[in-house]
C-alpha cells in the first residue's frame, strides 16, 4: 500500500467518513459516502450495499448507479450470489472471474454478466461476529484484488457498520457519559487490584499488573473483569501465579 499522507485519496476519503460519523449525519448521507468511497478507493466500477432485513433476507440500501442496484436486487431476490454468501459465512468472498462461477451461483452469474460485470468482491459487515450486511465492489473486467485492497475494503465495511449502529443526538451524549463513567470505574478497580496483588505477593506494581493482564489473556477475559474478581475476593492473588 502506498505511503499514507494527509493529501492521499485514502486519508482524505476516510477522514470525510469519520468526520461525518462524529458530527452525526443522517444514515442516507453516510451510505452515499461509503459507496462513493468503494468505487474510488477500491478502483471499482460500481459499488452496492446490502443489509440484513430483520423480517428476513437482504435489502439493497445504497448503490452507486442503476446497474449496481439491479445486480444487488438480483441477489436479494434469488437469495444467491457473493453478497448473500459473505453475509451467511461472515467471510469476504472474491469472485475474480465471474464466468468461472456459473455452477456456484447459477442464477446470479448470467444476470451479472448481462449487466456488464465480470468480477465481484463482497465484504461482510460484521456485528458480534455475524454478517449483518455486505459491501459489494463490482468490476467490469476480471480483477484479483491485492491484500492491501482487501484491507481497505474491510476498513470501509467496519466504518459502515459503526455508522449504522452508533447512537445519535442526546442519546449519543448520554451514552458517552455512561461509557466514560464505566471506563473510570474500571481504571480505579484495576488500580485497587494491582495494589492487592502487589501487597499480597510482595512484588512491585508493574509485575502485579503483568500478572493480571496475563491471567486475563489466558482465560479470555478483559483485565477489568479479573480486577473485579480480585477486589471482590472471588480470585486470590496467588492464583495469578498458578499457586
Amino acid at each position: 500500500m502506498s505511503e499514507l499522507t494527509s493529501g492521499s485519496p485514502l486519508v482524505t476519503t476516510l477522514a470525510e467518513i469519520t468526520s461525518g460519523l462524529v458530527h452525526s449525519p443522517d444514515a442516507e448521507t453516510m451510505l452515499r459516502q461509503v459507496v462513493a468511497a468503494g468505487t474510488s478507493l477500491m478502483a471499482a466500477d460500481a459499488c452496492g450495499l446490502m443489509l440484513h432485513d430483520p423480517r428476513g433476507g437482504l435489502e439493497v440500501v445504497a448503490a452507486s448507479d442503476i446497474p449496481a442496484r439491479l445486480v444487488e436486487a438480483l441477489q436479494a431476490q434469488i437469495d444467491e450470489g457473493p453478497c448473500v454468501e459473505c453475509v451467511a459465512t461472515g467471510k469476504t468472498v472474491v469472485a475474480a472471474e465471474l464466468e468461472a462461477e456459473g455452477e456456484r451461483w447459477p442464477g446470479f452469474v448470467p444476470g451479472a454478466l448481462e449487466l456488464g460485470f465480470r468480477s465481484v468482491i463482497a465484504i461482510p459487515l460484521l456485528l458480534d461476529g455475524r454478517g449483518a450486511g455486505g459491501l459489494n465492489l463490482l468490476y467490469r473486467t476480471p480483477s484479483d484484488p491485492s491484500p492491501e485492497r482487501l484491507v481497505v475494503g474491510r476498513l470501509l465495511a467496519d466504518l459502515t457498520l459503526l455508522g449504522l449502529v452508533q447512537e445519535r443526538g442526546d442519546r449519543r451524549a448520554g451514552l458517552l457519559v455512561e461509557r466514560t463513567l464505566i471506563a473510570l470505574d474500571s481504571r480505579v478497580r484495576l488500580g485497587q487490584a494491582i495494589g492487592i496483588v502487589a501487597g499480597t505477593l510482595g512484588i512491585d506494581p508493574i509485575e502485579a499488573k503483568s500478572l493480571l493482564v496475563e491471567h486475563a489473556g489466558r482465560h479470555g477475559q478483559a483485565p477489568h473483569e479479573v480486577a473485579r474478581a480480585v477486589t471482590e475476593g472471588a480470585l486470590r492473588a496467588q492464583a495469578l501465579r498458578g499457586e
